[in-house]
């Protein structure tokens, strides 16, 4: 008739009630609100006999919480094979549920972030022969492209898909010409997305640089710093990128892969449009806008912890 009779000091564990509390009580004081069609289709089976094993439900604790177990259940039976009773035996298997959890939403987010890279290096692969004069300089811009990717990616990896902090990949990208560029902005975690797109923005920002502007000699220098403020209540960021001491510089003749990520890329984070300023004495390029979209955290002030290298 689902009347507790007996109470061990591992139910007291699972679900906080002392024998005294339970013994005498009904089954169903564990039973929450949503599930109270199971405990009478587990006593209708234990009726004719049957025995069930290890069947996962949700149960509430005597604080309210609710807990996840796997009840093996037993019917008792008289001298004359009667059924007289059941024999419950719940083990709490929250852990093994939230493991469980996770490895699902790992395996979405691995299915999504594989999409989603094909995608990038199907991009990549296509827009860097533009332009290009020979198969060669196509396939060092593919490599050089695909490295970027791939270290963005492991930053990714190496913090579960949360996002990567701007300092870090700003770092990441201009390891090779770390003594030429001053870095300086507050912490701000970007999306898995926005730190990609990042990632691919201050490449081709560093490889033009390289070729052409202020790290294509031996006096230039580049400062790249950002900020956040709230001036009329949501949150705004600034981003820029600025040579100097470099040859002089002028527009490209042509645009191609790098142009689309610096403007149509980098731009569908914001309102307003990147700038891109090749002006005479090295190149500008700044973005302006919310920081929705492409942060995990909005900054709750223009203040915090600055990044400088």
């Amino acid at each position: 008739n689902g009347i507790v009779t007996s109470w061990n000091n591992g139910a007291t564990r699972i679900f906080g009630y002392t024998a005294d509390e339970m013994i005498g009580r009904s089954i169903m004081t564990l039973v929450p609100p949503d599930r109270h069609n199971e405990e009478p289709q587990i006593l209708e089976r234990i009726r004719r006999g049957e025995r069930m094993d290890h069947f996962e439900t949700v149960r509430q604790r005597k604080d309210g919480s609710l807990v996840d177990i796997s009840l093996t259940v037993s019917p008792l039976k008289d001298a004359a094979g009667k059924v007289v009773g059941a024999s419950k035996i719940a083990r709490d298997i929250t852990e093994r549920k939230q493991a469980q959890a996770r490895n699902e939403l790992l395996t979405h987010e691995i299915q999504h972030r594989t999409k989603n890279l094909f995608a990038v290096v199907q991009a990549v692969v296509a827009r860097s022969f533009a332009g290009k004069q020979t198969v060669n300089e196509a396939e060092s811009a593919v490599v050089d492209r695909l490295r970027c990717l791939a270290q963005t990616h492991v930053m990714l990896i190496d913090k579960e898909w949360q996002g990567a902090d701007l300092a870090d990949v700003v770092r990441s990208e201009m390891s090779p010409y770390c003594d030429r560029v001053q870095v300086e902005g507050p912490d701000l975690l970007l999306t898995a997305k926005a730190a990609q797109n990042f990632a691919l923005a201050l490449h081709e920002l560093a490889t033009n640089a390289a070729k052409y502007g202020a790290l294509s000699n031996a006096t230039g220098r580049v400062r790249i710093s950002w900020s956040t403020s709230k001036p009329d209540g949501s949150p705004l960021f600034v981003f820029r990128w600025q040579e100097r001491g470099g040859p002089p510089v002028s527009p490209p003749a042509h645009k191609g892969f790098g142009s689309a990520v610096l403007e149509q890329v980098m731009g569908e984070y914001f309102d307003v449009p990147p700038r891109v300023d090749f002006a005479f004495e090295g190149v500008n390029y700044e973005l302006k806008g919310s920081l929705e979209g492409l942060s995990q955290q909005l900054a709750s002030d223009s203040g915090g912890t600055s990044a400088r290298t």
